[in-house]
């Protein structure tokens, strides 16, 4: 019953996503926050799917972490979840994703209006300040930045592997960093046809505010999202 659950909410989830890049674009030829209209949608038929096909909803902690104004996301990465329903979580926000994703059709408008933070790996060397240049720009606008330090997805009890790009951008844009941590990848794993029923939970830590050195950041950041994470691993 499982995989067929999964079965028809990944053919659901195939055709919602489709269905919101296609027919969501004539909301790209207005004001740039009205393009932000889609992405939640998407995420709003997403949760909906999984809610009622699979049975797996989520719930959000610390959401009075969250300061106002510009400052960075930075979390753990899972599952393909995250970036669908972050958009539901933390709405109007703007993603750092890879470059790649800029060649799928009709998503690709929609990643250019929202002035998504386009990773270039074949700059090499010259890709994390690239990284921090675009930062700067979107938080000069008042941005929220979703950025996931690691990377790439990483399987629950994985050893982390937090790269720099987030500690040039914590000690060049002077905003605050927010921690989160969650258990997504327990319910919908990565490169897994089949999706589980439960609560996915996020949790959003307190807030690093500036001030801190590179290292310090970069160990705190990581002591405190892991600690967490091996919480939520016991629950």
């Amino acid at each position: 019953m499982r995989k067929l659950r999964s079965f028809i909410f990944n053919l659901y989830f195939v055709i919602v996503s489709s269905a919101c890049a296609i027919f969501g674009l004539p909301f790209l030829l207005g004001h740039r926050r009205l393009a932000f209209t889609v992405p939640q949608v998407w995420a709003g038929l997403t949760s909906w799917g999984a809610r009622n096909i699979l049975g797996l909803t989520y719930k959000v902690e610390g959401l009075e972490h969250l300061p106002k104004g510009a400052c960075i996301i930075a979390s753990k990465h899972q599952s393909a979840w995250e970036t669908v329903v972050f958009c539901e979580i933390f709405p109007e926000s703007i993603f750092v994703a890879k470059r790649e994703l800029l060649m799928i059709p009709f998503f690709n408008f929609h990643f250019i209006k929202q002035k998504t933070i386009m990773l270039n790996r074949k700059l090499g060397g010259q890709a994390r300040a690239d990284l921090v240049r675009q930062a700067k720009a979107r938080v000069a606008e008042g941005d929220r930045i979703i950025i996931y330090p690691e990377g790439t997805r990483r399987p629950m009890g994985a050893e982390p592997k937090y790269k720099q790009g987030i500690g040039a951008m914590y000690t060049e844009l002077n905003v605050p960093v927010v921690p989160v941590a969650l258990n997504s990848g327990l319910f919908w794993p990565r490169r897994s046809f089949e999706k589980r029923p439960g609560t996915i939970v996020v949790s959003i830590l307190p807030p690093l505010m500036p001030g801190l050195t590179h290292a310090e950041f970069m160990q705190t950041l990581e002591e405190r999202v892991e600690t967490k994470m091996r919480e939520l691993a016991r629950e």
